[in-house]
């Protein structure tokens, strides 16, 4: 997995500009102590590495490591789907900090209107008396 944008990004780092982003966005402070907190300690199990390094291996094992945990129960299993739904979405928001730096040429550039309204300019316009 290589992230373009943020690739050179430590994940301390990449976390902080998320949490931000999702402030701004108008996220609730419950929600985003939760992301924290899950993405603190996804942190602390691979280590502070550049987000280029990050690799679904590491997710994985983080993930099996989370699901052997004390507690076997029903609500335990409910609490690793829901860190790897924050963590997912973590993951898929860095993704698109890609998408929006490395636009292609063609989606930045301007449609040609006579493209896609061909009968609109073939069309003379009345002139002014």
């Amino acid at each position: 997995m290589i992230i373009g944008s943020m690739k050179e990004v430590f994940l301390s780092r990449a976390k902080e500009v998320f949490l931000f982003d999702s402030r701004v966005a108008g996220w609730d402070s419950q929600s985003l102590r939760m992301y924290d907190d899950v993405l603190s300690s996804f942190i602390r199990f691979t280590g502070d590495i550049r987000v280029r390094q990050l690799t679904p291996d590491l997710m994985r094992m983080y993930f099996v490591n989370l699901s052997d945990g004390p507690d076997e129960g029903e609500e335990h299993s409910r609490l690793v789907v829901s860190q790897y739904a924050m963590i997912q979405m973590w993951i898929h928001w860095m993704y698109s900090q890609k998408l929006l730096i490395e636009r292609t040429s063609d989606i930045s550039r301007s449609p040609h209107l006579i493209d896609l309204f061909p009968l609109q300019f073939t069309r003379r316009l009345p002139t002014a008396i």
